[in-house]
């Protein structure tokens, strides 16, 4: 597939550390994936800025553990879906607390994703959290 001057695979997986930096190279990889122009880039990089931070920070993850990011580019939307090893005492949901400085990254997936979910595969010990963007 083509969007705008690249051209995109159906589906990439990259794998990154559990540690902060490993969001601006998940952006970099969601921009050069998508490439320039493309309809949803700017929510889409957005997200992935919000999940990926979500893995790094709060999963079993975090500390240079593994999270693998999957992109997937179709003709009406791109998925994304981030796997970590999650954390035993929580799941990603939903804060609407105005007043709150962090925690509304899945606020914001809320707000801008068409769909999105969570999947526990407990057998592998992996969470994934993945999100549509429709364009």
């Amino acid at each position: 597939m083509t969007a705008g001057r690249q051209t995109v695979s159906p589906r990439s997986t990259v794998t990154l550390r559990g540690v902060p930096e490993s969001v601006a190279v998940a952006r970099h990889r969601v921009r050069e994936l998508l490439g320039e122009g493309h309809p949803a880039s700017d929510d889409v990089v957005l997200l992935v800025s919000e999940v990926v931070t979500n893995s790094v920070v709060h999963s079993g993850s975090s500390g240079g553990g593994r999270v693998a990011m999957t992109v997937a580019v179709g003709s009406e939307a791109v998925l994304v879906e981030v796997r970590d090893v999650g954390s035993g005492t929580s799941a990603p949901h939903v804060r609407n607390e105005p007043e709150a400085e962090n925690g509304r990254g899945m606020f914001l997936v809320d707000l801008l994703a068409a769909r999105w979910g969570v999947q526990d595969d407990i057998v592998r010990g992996f969470r994934t959290l993945w999100f549509e963007v429709d364009f």
